[in-house]
């Protein structure tokens, strides 16, 4: 695959936000072994009762869902995350039960290489694509979808405003870094090419725990969605069939 650029923002996090987030909030402390957003998550995989043996994590911080996949269920499980410091410490952490690396969905090592082409049965992308550069969510899009089997799930947890916002993250003060909302979702972008349907779907307002720091005066923008999304390449079109000519 042709190495990509990346941009400014998609730069900063892989060299410096990445890490801060980490050491903000897990470096020098007692991590859980499972995270309680992840626990919201992994609850509603298990109820929506899909199948899947090979997962892979976009944005998978140090790798606590994968591990527990992994570790509880014998699943085999991969992640790509933006924080060096992160994938160090979920190896350190997990002895290798996760195969874990550092780098953006639209350039990592993982999708790279061609051996990983719908490689994975259940992808996942926990609160991570309103945080990829609008220069490089189309090609991070294209990354998971390459890295789907077809008939495979992803799963998405995703804000879903009213209409296009954008907000800066406020612990970044030295340059300008932003998330983005689109209405419906990203989702909408893998639903846009006629290849997924939703299987799964739960919209939420919570403006407490995951929102935490953050004030805005529209309250969809404190909307979320969860969804799991099934990739059928061609399941979902109907053949067109044409009639005789008129005479």
């Amino acid at each position: 695959m042709l190495k990509m650029s990346i941009s400014n923002q998609d730069d900063y996090y892989l060299n410096h936000e990445g890490d801060s987030f980490f050491s903000r909030n897990f470096e020098g402390k007692d991590v859980p072994t499972l995270r309680e957003n992840k626990h919201t998550i992994l609850q509603f995989i298990m109820d929506s009762g899909i199948q899947f043996d090979h997962v892979l994590e976009f944005g998978c911080n140090y790798g606590d869902l994968l591990n527990y996949f992994s570790e509880q269920l014998g699943k085999r499980a991969a992640g790509v995350e933006a924080s060096r410091k992160a994938v160090d410490f979920g190896r350190r952490l997990y002895g290798g039960r996760v195969d874990l690396y550092h780098g953006t969905i639209a350039d990592n090592a993982l999708s790279s290489n061609s051996e990983s082409e719908e490689s994975f049965d259940f992808v996942i992308a926990d609160d991570v694509l309103g945080w990829v550069s609008r220069e490089q969510i189309l090609q991070s899009v294209a990354n998971i979808d390459r890295s789907l089997k077809d008939q495979g799930y992803l799963f998405l947890r995703d804000f879903r405003p009213n209409k296009c916002t954008k907000n800066r993250n406020h612990h970044v003060l030295d340059t300008d870094i932003y998330n983005f909302k689109v209405p419906g979702s990203h989702a909408k972008l893998f639903l846009a090419t006629g290849m997924y349907e939703v299987v799964l779907e739960k919209v939420y307002y919570d403006n407490t725990v995951m929102s935490a720091g953050y004030r805005c005066d529209n309250p969809f923008n404190y909307r979320w969605g969860d969804v799991i999304l099934q990739k059928k390449k061609l399941d979902y079109f109907d053949e067109v069939k044409m009639g005789s000519s008129a005479a």
